[in-house]
């Protein structure tokens, strides 16, 4: 074979390969989760899918995360609702939030939202807050941090009771507020993200006032399912390739032993542009105010240093991405073998 026509074969191999890898649907058809769940750690992956029209099944937990570029380009107030409180949410989220406010009103259990949407600058806010009130390790238990928030996603909300004040404090899960939103929220289209008694599998403390909207159809399927939220959505929707383990340098990842508690303290809301001073008078809690921010979990064990994020520009690349091309790269080198070889003995391509 011509050495011309030999190199022009590999060229076109590279090219096909290489944009087979890069094609966005990189995951087959259906795909479901890439393994089993991760077992509850820290780390900073992209999640898959996260398009602003994937807004019913992103995932984000203590692994998976999106962008500091994330912001949904739909916000509006939940004052649309007709709902007491303040704070942004998707539009998606509005009629089924009305409802749902009217049908509490209406069965005596008036409800209000104490927080909506935080941006990434926002949520930073308030996981440092809580660092420095309570130490690194405690706050992981309770709050996100940035990109890892359902906040973010403009589809979490933190209710509260109406008229009432801050859900944060004693046992809101269990007021007639509370509890009317555990037994009906899913009808609306709501799921509560961290349920009591999951620690280990949602890896987040049990927060009775944070729903999430994922739509009517989705909501009944995951009550019907018997599954958390993250369960759910990473058995059925979620593409993101998550290594067993991601050692970086000075970062030592591993489980988290989550506190069982029968009402852990919350993700307290932030207003836009201001900065966040952590709540004290939360009994629930070891607090110090006004001591240095600490490295110690409430066992005394020391935490896991924060990994960095956005450290890089490649930050975002999907891991399924990356593995496409590290594919792509398999197929090449396959492809050059057996160009050589039938060069070398006369045969065509």
């Amino acid at each position: 074979m011509p050495s011309r026509v030999r190199r022009g074969a590999l060229a076109a191999a590279l090219a096909l390969v290489t944009l087979a890898a890069l094609q966005p649907g990189i995951a087959p058809a259906g795909a479901r989760g890439m393994g089993p769940l991760p077992p509850c750690r820290y780390d900073d992956i992209m999640t898959t899918p996260r398009g602003y029209d994937d807004w019913s099944t992103t995932l984000v937990d203590t692994i998976l995360r999106v962008p500091r570029s994330y912001i949904p380009p739909d916000l509006v107030s939940v004052s649309k609702a007709g709902i007491a409180g303040r704070g942004k949410v998707r539009a998606i989220v509005i009629d089924d939030l009305r409802a749902m406010a009217e049908a509490a009103a209406a069965a005596g259990n008036a409800i209000g939202v104490q927080s909506a949407y935080r941006s990434y600058e926002s949520q930073q806010a308030v996981f440092d807050g809580w660092v420095a009130n309570n130490g690194y390790a405690s706050a992981l238990t309770f709050s996100a941090r940035p990109g890892h928030s359902e906040h973010q996603l403009g589809l979490a909300i933190d209710f509260r009771s109406d008229p009432g004040g801050s859900p944060f404090t004693g046992s809101w899960g269990s007021t007639p507020a509370g509890s009317w939103m555990k037994k009906h929220a899913w009808e609306y289209g709501f799921i509560r993200s961290y349920p009591p008694n999951d620690q280990r599998v949602t890896c987040y403390a049990n927060e009775a006032w944070h729903y999430r909207y994922v739509g009517r159809d989705l909501a009944a399927a995951i009550r019907a399912s018997g599954l958390t939220l993250r369960q759910y959505l990473w058995a059925n929707f979620t593409t993101t390739v998550v290594p067993a383990v991601t050692p970086r340098p000075g970062h030592t990842v591993k489980p988290t032993a989550l506190p069982a508690s029968p009402e852990a303290s919350p993700e307290p809301s932030a207003t836009e542009g201001t900065t966040f001073a952590p709540e004290t008078a939360e009994p629930t809690r070891p607090s110090s105010p006004g001591a240095a921010p600490s490295a110690l979990g409430p066992s005394g064990a020391t935490a896991p240093n924060p990994p960095p994020i956005d450290a890089s520009p490649v930050a975002d690349l999907d891991p399924a991405v990356a593995a496409g091309l590290g594919a792509a790269l398999i197929g090449v080198l396959l492809v050059m073998v057996l160009v050589l070889r039938r060069g070398r003995s006369g045969a065509g391509l």
